[in-house]
């Protein structure tokens, strides 16, 4: 119950976000489980059903001006809750590439430094994401 309570409550955030955002992109990936993965300008937010994710882009760019690919560098936060609770920080390294007009696919690398309460354990881990956004 405690992850469907979450759940909501960031889906819920998320789409009231998206609302206030002057350019948004919301669409569907692989990062925290299976979600929905959000962009509002600087902040891309992720909710799945394993956990919660979001960060502050602090660096965006274009690879190459002959090639359509953008690369970004974040700073964020994370909660998992699929086996044992698990809260952190983290560092997205990302790559992304618009295939069609006003969608774009996405994938990153994030080094992770997360903190799992009940084994009293902190522990570095290496994730991925993946997905695909439509702009709004």
């Amino acid at each position: 119950m405690k992850k469907l309570i979450m759940s909501f409550i960031c889906t819920i955030s998320l789409l009231t976000t998206m609302t206030t955002a002057n350019a948004a992109k919301v669409g569907l990936g692989f990062d925290q489980g299976f979600g929905v993965a959000g962009q509002f300008n600087n902040i891309n937010l992720f909710v799945g059903n394993n956990g919660v994710s979001g960060d502050y882009l602090l660096k965006q760019g274009s690879v190459d001006k002959n090639i359509p690919l953008n690369y970004y560098l974040g700073g964020g936060l994370f909660y998992k809750w699929h086996n044992d609770d698990e809260f952190g920080v983290r560092v997205p390294l990302g790559l992304t590439i618009p295939f069609a007009q006003k969608f774009d696919a996405f994938a990153q690398l994030s080094p992770n430094l997360g903190y799992k309460d009940e084994k009293d354990e902190l522990r570095f881990s290496l994730s991925a994401a993946i997905g695909i956004r439509y702009a709004f």
